[in-house]
C-alpha cells in the first residue's frame, strides 16, 4: 500500500500535470481519507472493491471556493475518478 507521502505526491502531479485549476491543495497529509473495501462507483475500474485514498483539493466558483475529491488507488496509486460538486469527473 502506498503512504500518504506518496498519494499527495502522485495527487499534486496529476493536478498539475493535468493542467487542473485550483485555488487550494491539501497540506497535510492528516486531512487525506483511507477508505478501505471501497465499491468503485465510476470510471473505468466501476463495480471493482479497492482501497483508496482521497485526496482533497478546491477550485474557485465565482465567490466561494468549491471542494473536490481524487480518488486514488491506495496500492497502485492510479487516479481513478474526482468527485465535483455536481457528479464526478471520469479521468
Amino acid at each position: 500500500m502506498k503512504t500518504k507521502e506518496e498519494i499527495k505526491k502522485i495527487a499534486e502531479e496529476y493536478i498539475i500535470n493535468n493542467k487542473i485549476e485550483y485555488s487550494s491543495l491539501t497540506e497535510n497529509i492528516d486531512e487525506m481519507r483511507l477508505i478501505e473495501k471501497k465499491e468503485i462507483r465510476f470510471g473505468k475500474r466501476e463495480g471493482q472493491v479497492l482501497d483508496v485514498y482521497i485526496y482533497s483539493y478546491a477550485q474557485l466558483w465565482g465567490i466561494e471556493e468549491r471542494g473536490f475529491g481524487l480518488y486514488i488507488d491506495a496500492i497502485s496509486g492510479e487516479p481513478l475518478y474526482i468527485i465535483a460538486p455536481h457528479g464526478y469527473l471520469d479521468i
